[in-house]
């Protein structure tokens, strides 16, 4: 027979519930002892295999843009590339 996890943890919580309620050190010692036991039949518990899917958000590349440096255009009808071309 198979108990759910669920179930388990519905009993944890009721056990913890009742160690904080408690006023008496043996008490509280005992309902630990019972989370504790609850907790290790969890973890004896073969697992079952689930898919794990990545929960991450695909990153888009963007497109690397490189401004290329543009030429001076001389519009001012000079004869030729020295400064004192006028």
């Amino acid at each position: 027979m198979s108990i759910s996890l669920q179930r388990l943890l519905i009993k944890m919580e009721e056990e913890i519930r009742q160690a904080k309620a408690s006023s008496s050190e043996p008490k509280i010692r005992e309902k630990i002892q019972a989370v504790k036991t609850l907790c290790e039949l969890v973890l004896d518990e073969p697992q079952t295999k689930q898919p794990q899917q990545e929960m991450g958000i695909p990153i888009m590349a963007q497109p690397l843009t490189v401004s290329q440096p543009q030429r001076l255009q001389v519009d001012d009808e000079a004869n030729g590339e020295s400064l004192f071309d006028f």
